[in-house]
């Protein structure tokens, strides 16, 4: 899966595959911020200034609503998804091509 979309109320479904390269479970705190146009996940320690939010038993995480703002990103919006498995960091790129 290299692609993944944005529920109406923010919400987005992490595939296994991303928790296996976060090292996430239910519970875990994930790190969001953005670099550049990209929406970067990650679970590492040293972002106590970044917007967080719980890895919940649903698979889910909430993209808060100023980075979603901030990016200018509508419900529904599609990513792909690209991958820094060295640094344990998830980028999600807005698709444009719809």
């Amino acid at each position: 899966m290299n692609k993944v979309k944005l529920r109406k109320n923010g919400q987005l479904y992490i595939p296994k595959t991303l928790t296996k390269i976060l090292n996430i479970t239910v519970g875990d705190i994930i790190n969001i911020f953005i670099d550049g146009k990209k929406i970067v996940l990650t679970s590492k320690e040293g972002f106590e200034k970044e917007n967080k939010c719980t890895y919940n038993q649903k698979g889910t995480i909430h993209i808060p609503a100023e980075i979603r703002k901030l990016n200018n990103i509508d419900t529904e919006a599609v990513f792909i998804i690209t991958i820094d498995e060295k640094e344990k960091r998830v980028y999600l790129i807005p698709d444009l091509t719809g």
